[in-house]
């Protein structure tokens, strides 16, 4: 747990406060962390795809997000196959 009244907290940027907030910068991955990141990374993907019609350097980035998202898509199956999240068993499971 964070303590966010520490001069630590209060010194990161914005950016990084928002990144612990949704616990992407952390060494335990959960299966709702792992969800979030391939729903974002998604969305990122078909934004930058759309943006392509105007910029193919804003389609490379898309299709690399869509990548991403793909890719956490098999981790989340993998995870769910060999049982590698950080959580209470029945938790994972009920938050598909």
């Amino acid at each position: 747990m964070i303590d966010k009244r520490s001069d630590n907290w209060q010194k990161l940027s914005p950016w990084l406060k928002v990144w612990f907030a949704y616990n992407f910068l952390s060494f335990r991955l959960t299966r709702n962390s792992a969800k979030r990141i391939e729903i974002l990374s998604h969305a990122a993907g078909y934004i930058f795809c759309m943006l392509g019609y105007f910029n193919q350097a804003a389609l490379a980035g898309g299709l690399i997000m869509l990548s991403n998202a793909y890719l956490f898509c098999l981790l989340k199956w993998q995870g769910d196959k060999y049982g590698i999240w950080y959580e209470p068993l029945g938790q994972s499971m009920g938050n598909s």
